[in-house]
């Protein structure tokens, strides 16, 4: 069975990725850890990987233009494999992000019941909030397919301390379809490694934070750690919402 191959979210502020170049042409075998395009974000140009093996049935947007993130920007599948029914249901992929808010809608108007016998917690004092310092810049767990919830760090490419670029590779990330690289985006000092090497997050999981050498992230590590930053974050909590996306 064909599979669409999706714009993937690269970087937490990413909301498009411009097609640098095509490094297939329709026809063409392709295998699961086959780079098939160079897309260039709002921080870094990366190569983005075909998932899955077969042949390059479809390229839906042409090199030098953009894609929105979830677009569907190839089909890969069985050569002679019939696509069509695919693009018609482009945006049926929005369905899922649609219904999210409904549930969680749904989960708020039964909250109440279940939190009126619990006075005590509202007595509980809330922790702390602590902003990220000036010049430093979390890394999340990107979304790299459209199926992926969560990826397991491989292995650690730079190590706190280290001086890093933003096209340098951080980490290796293997997701539910292959392995990839994800770069730092910034460049600084690694401050901060939240996520060991064989351990999986979440997608959008704080994963690393770089800035400037010397820069105490720990405070705001913590907040995140216990929650207390989440009320202060809308768009982050928001950005699961988009990820799920299929």
């Amino acid at each position: 069975m064909a599979e669409v191959i999706r714009m993937p979210l690269l970087s937490d502020t990413m909301t498009e990725g411009k097609i640098v170049a095509w490094n297939k042409a329709v026809g063409d075998k392709v295998k699961a850890d086959d780079p098939l395009a160079d897309v260039e974000t709002d921080k870094a140009t990366m190569e983005v990987v075909g998932y899955v093996d077969g042949t390059l049935l479809y390229i839906g947007v042409e090199a030098g233009k953009a894609a929105q993130v979830n677009e569907i920007i190839a089909i890969v599948g069985k050569e002679g494999e019939d696509y069509k029914s695919l693009l018609e249901n482009k945006s049926a992929g929005n369905g899922q992000a649609a219904a999210a808010p409904a549930k969680e809608e749904a989960s708020k108007e039964a909250a109440p019941a279940a939190e009126a016998p619990k006075p005590a917690a509202a007595a509980a004092p809330a922790a702390a909030k602590a902003p990220l310092p000036d010049g430093a810049k979390e890394i999340r767990m990107p979304l790299l397919s459209d199926t992926m919830s969560e990826g397991k760090i491989v292995s650690w490419n730079k190590k706190v301390g280290d001086k890093v670029k933003a096209d340098d590779p951080l980490c290796d990330v293997e997701t539910d379809k292959a392995t990839m690289e994800v770069v730092g985006y910034e460049e600084g000092t690694l401050l901060y490694i939240g996520v060991e090497a064989g351990n999986a997050a979440k997608v959008n999981e704080i994963i690393a934070i770089v800035g400037k050498e010397g820069t105490d992230v720990s405070a705001f590590v913590a907040a995140e750690k216990s929650g207390a930053n989440s009320a202060a974050a809308p768009a982050a909590a928001e950005q699961p919402a988009t990820e799920s996306t299929t």
